[in-house]
């Protein structure tokens, strides 16, 4: 079993993606189990570092608990508030209908991106089961051939 240090794209993030726990932009997975492997082969698709690490140089990560009343933060979810969570969006972080709404305003890239990390992470059969309609949806639309069927010179 090997060991990986992964880094987020937002060198800040600190929350969990795909199962696996980030502080200031820097997460650890290792390929002993299913869900490690298949948070990598996430990593690997996305835009994370990923570095392997001998065992003794994986930090053992203790969280803290959280502080329920940061300086600064006060309450509201980001609908109420107006404020945008760093990083990429995470599915787990948000409900059904939260990815959905999302999905809809999301490029061809992203929503692959969003939808291969649902998978791996909660799997909900209503957003999963929607995959192939939502790239399809993606996709640009053929050209339009406006010349009726018998010919342009009739």
């Amino acid at each position: 079993m090997k060991q990986y240090e992964i880094s987020a794209p937002v060198r800040t993030f600190t929350g969990e993606a795909v199962g696996v726990q980030f502080r200031n932009g820097t997460g650890y997975v290792n390929d002993g189990s299913d869900d490690g492997r298949a948070a990598l082969a996430y990593f690997q698709r996305s835009a994370y570092g990923i570095r392997e690490v001998e065992n003794g140089d994986a930090p053992i990560v203790v969280e803290p608990p959280a502080d329920p009343n940061p300086d600064g933060v006060t309450g509201g979810s980001i609908a109420q508030t107006g404020a945008l969570a760093e990083g990429p969006f995470d599915p787990a972080d948000h409900n059904a209908a939260e990815v959905q709404a999302h999905l809809d305003g999301a490029d061809a890239a992203e929503a692959e991106r969003v939808l291969d990390a649902e998978a791996v992470g909660k799997n909900r059969s209503g957003i999963v089961r929607q995959r192939e309609a939502v790239l399809a949806s993606k996709q640009p639309a053929p050209a339009d051939d406006t010349t009726d069927s018998k010919g342009a010179d009739q």
